[in-house]
Protein backbone atom coordinates (compact mmCIF):
# COMPACT_ATOMS: atom_id res chain seq x y z
CA UNK A 1 0.00 0.00 0.00
CA UNK A 2 1.36 3.44 -0.96
CA UNK A 3 0.36 6.89 0.18
CA UNK A 4 0.75 9.67 -2.34
CA UNK A 5 0.68 13.23 -1.09
CA UNK A 6 0.99 16.16 -3.44
CA UNK A 7 0.55 19.86 -2.90
CA UNK A 8 -2.45 21.36 -4.67
CA UNK A 9 -3.98 24.83 -4.62
CA UNK A 10 -7.70 24.85 -3.96
CA UNK A 11 -10.30 27.59 -4.31
CA UNK A 12 -13.40 27.87 -2.17
CA UNK A 13 -16.42 29.70 -3.54
CA UNK A 14 -20.15 29.76 -2.92
CA UNK A 15 -21.97 26.95 -4.68
CA UNK A 16 -23.57 28.31 -7.86
CA UNK A 17 -25.02 25.17 -9.45
CA UNK A 18 -28.70 25.57 -10.30
CA UNK A 19 -29.60 22.68 -7.99
CA UNK A 20 -27.60 24.13 -5.05
CA UNK A 21 -29.55 24.70 -1.85
CA UNK A 22 -30.49 28.28 -1.04
CA UNK A 23 -28.76 30.22 1.72
CA UNK A 24 -30.57 29.58 5.03
CA UNK A 25 -30.89 32.15 7.85
CA UNK A 26 -31.70 31.68 11.52
CA UNK A 27 -31.65 34.01 14.53
CA UNK A 28 -30.87 32.81 18.07
CA UNK A 29 -31.50 34.71 21.30
CA UNK A 30 -28.23 34.85 23.25
CA UNK A 31 -30.13 35.32 26.52
CA UNK A 32 -32.43 32.29 26.51
CA UNK A 33 -31.26 30.26 23.51
CA UNK A 34 -34.63 30.34 21.77
CA UNK A 35 -34.31 30.44 17.98
CA UNK A 36 -36.27 31.20 14.86
CA UNK A 37 -36.99 28.61 12.24
CA UNK A 38 -34.33 28.20 9.57
CA UNK A 39 -35.59 30.22 6.58
CA UNK A 40 -34.45 31.14 3.08
CA UNK A 41 -35.79 34.66 3.62
CA UNK A 42 -33.68 36.67 6.09
CA UNK A 43 -36.63 38.99 6.79
CA UNK A 44 -38.58 36.11 8.34
CA UNK A 45 -35.72 35.39 10.78
CA UNK A 46 -35.28 39.09 11.55
CA UNK A 47 -39.01 39.54 12.18
CA UNK A 48 -38.82 36.64 14.63
CA UNK A 49 -36.05 38.50 16.52
CA UNK A 50 -38.15 41.70 16.68
CA UNK A 51 -41.14 39.72 17.96
CA UNK A 52 -38.97 37.92 20.53
CA UNK A 53 -37.45 41.12 21.94
CA UNK A 54 -40.91 42.71 21.97
CA UNK A 55 -42.16 39.89 24.20
CA UNK A 56 -38.92 39.75 26.24
CA UNK A 57 -37.51 43.32 26.51
CA UNK A 58 -34.39 42.18 28.37
CA UNK A 59 -33.45 39.75 25.55
CA UNK A 60 -31.55 42.18 23.34
CA UNK A 61 -28.71 40.00 22.02
CA UNK A 62 -29.04 37.77 18.98
CA UNK A 63 -26.76 35.51 16.97
CA UNK A 64 -27.28 35.16 13.24
CA UNK A 65 -26.70 31.65 11.90
CA UNK A 66 -26.16 31.40 8.15
CA UNK A 67 -25.96 28.15 6.23
CA UNK A 68 -24.27 28.89 2.92
CA UNK A 69 -23.12 26.06 0.68
CA UNK A 70 -19.60 26.17 -0.78
CA UNK A 71 -17.68 24.28 -3.43
CA UNK A 72 -13.96 23.45 -3.44
CA UNK A 73 -12.26 23.33 -6.84
CA UNK A 74 -8.69 22.79 -7.88
CA UNK A 75 -6.98 26.01 -8.92
CA UNK A 76 -5.85 25.80 -12.54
Amino acid sequence: MHTIIRHADWLMSPETAPEAPAVIFEMQCTTCGDASQAEEDFEVARTWAFTHVGRNPSHTGFREVVHRFWRATLKS
